[in-house]
């Protein structure tokens, strides 16, 4: 008798551990040859995406090659010593690209429901390959954890959602074979978000007054040695396409990156399935007649949950990119919320 209750004590406890597993990263796994799995890929963005109701704009394909012109040259094509060399430099991947992708006229009736959806609209699409594995991994984020670290609640929102990028799953999982995998973890961090606000003097004319503030902030972001690495302003796709918006004066989003943290992340520590979440993306909009620019983005320290990561020194670097966020925009005038 006692030997059947302890069966059944492990098996539900497998049980519970099974069911609270979260699945955080979905990832498509190929194996073949580089330039092949490349191919394929290259044809989902061509073709595939758009059948999916997708528009890349912002593509960055051979992130792995820029990576050895920045760090692994000596020399500057202009024969110049390179500044940015690195005396231990390290080449760990055969592929690695980012797209930014965005499906704006699905995403306008969950923006104006859920506007801080906006840390994921674009949404990045990963490719990357490993030198040490024969096999390119092609995925998001989930649709769970995009939601859950935006803090959607809506039931309708995260059923039109998930829909949205179940259907982009079908596309690449069509477009590259492959099999499925899903990255868990034990549960999302408790804070997921950074946001801010800033007081917005619109003057006479809210484009100047918007234009005027990008100007500053991305000048300050450059400052810092963070690339913009994209930037989609939804309002004006909307105007463009006459589709009603009456919740918002202005939305746009930035997708941010910094190179040396991704080159360290990716590339160093080899953690390229990270870049699910990069380029980072920061959404910024102002409400109907409203003088505060609301601002967000996902935390840079879920990387450290989706990671596992558990060293220290890797701990901190980590953080510190939320902290150099985070004082680039005091220094613009925002107070986090």
């Amino acid at each position: 008798m006692l030997k059947i209750v302890m069966k059944t004590a492990v098996l539900l406890s497998l049980t519970v551990t099974m069911a609270f597993a979260y699945e955080a990263i979905r990832l498509n796994v190929s194996e073949g040859d580089v330039k092949e799995r490349n191919a394929a890929f290259n044809e989902i963005l061509e073709v595939d995406l758009e059948d999916a109701g997708f528009t890349p704009k912002d593509i960055h394909p051979g992130i792995e090659f820029w990576y050895g012109k920045f760090y692994g040259t000596k020399l500057l094509d202009n024969g110049k010593a390179n500044p940015q060399f690195k005396d231990d430099y390290v080449a760990n991947l055969d592929n690695l690209g980012f797209i930014t992708i965005s499906n704006e006229e699905a995403m306008l009736p969950l923006l104006l429901k859920e506007p801080k959806l906006g840390g994921f609209a674009p949404l990045n699409y990963l490719i990357y390959k490993k030198k040490s594995e024969n096999k390119t991994y092609v995925g998001t984020l989930t649709p769970q954890a995009m939601l859950d670290i935006t803090g959607v609640k809506d039931p309708e929102v995260r059923k039109s959602f998930t829909k949205m990028i179940d259907a982009l799953s079908d596309a690449t999982d069509e477009g590259m074979g492959g099999e499925v995998e899903y990255i868990e973890i034990d549960k999302l961090n408790d804070k997921t978000m950074m946001e801010f606000e800033i007081p917005f003097d619109r003057g006479n004319d809210i484009l100047y007054a918007k234009f005027d503030f990008m100007d500053k902030f991305e000048k300050a972001f450059e400052n810092e040695e963070y690339i913009i690495a994209g930037k989609r302003d939804f309002v004006e796709y909307w105007d463009d396409e006459d589709m009603e918006h009456d919740r918002f004066d202005a939305y746009w989003v930035y997708s941010l990156c910094h190179f040396t943290f991704s080159y360290t992340v990716f590339n160093v520590w080899q953690y390229p399935v990270l870049g699910v979440s990069a380029p980072c993306s920061m959404y910024m909009y102002l409400e109907k007649d409203s003088n505060t620019l609301k601002i967000g983005m996902p935390s840079v320290n879920n990387w450290i949950t989706f990671g596992k990561i558990t060293d220290p020194k890797k701990i901190k670097f980590i953080k510190a990119m939320d902290d150099k966020i985070r004082e680039i925009m005091i220094s613009l005038g925002a107070k986090e919320v």
